[in-house]
């Protein structure tokens, strides 16, 4: 049990990571204006409307990445079930996701793949992880 445990938390933390990951590497490529005030809602919302698509492209792929990679840790040191625990890791990234969107206005078509993408990635990490290596 306490495995179990440790294996979606580690998990959650690899997708996290993951996605802080890259999406730092996507502010580099697209940096905030300077003049924005990243805790400032109305300020994010309006950047939201006007990010270049390439830059949402970005922020996908990191929730792709980071759900693909924290599904295949839960599932490799899970003792049984390892899909269900990579789906566990999927399931509080689409938490904390939900939370995202909720707090910052996103156009649509981010809105709906971004919800779309944990389960179906986290689901592959732990199918990709059951390929046990020597």
């Amino acid at each position: 049990m306490f495995r179990s445990i440790l294996s979606v938390l580690g998990g959650a933390a690899v997708g996290v990571f993951t996605i802080s990951l890259v999406q730092f590497l996507s502010h580099q490529l697209y940096p905030l204006p300077t003049n924005s005030n990243p805790n400032d809602p109305q300020a994010m919302a309006t950047f939201m409307t006007n990010a270049p698509v390439a830059a949402l492209l970005l922020v996908l792929l990191a929730y792709a990445l980071g759900a693909f990679f924290g599904g295949m840790v839960a599932a490799r040191y899970a003792t049984a079930r390892p899909v269900l625990h990579a789906l566990l890791v999927g399931a509080l990234l689409l938490v904390a996701g939900i939370a995202n969107l909720v707090q910052i206005p996103h156009p649509l078509w981010f809105t709906v793949i971004s919800l779309a993408i944990y389960l179906p990635m986290a689901f592959f990490g732990g199918m990709m992880s059951m390929r046990r290596m020597p």
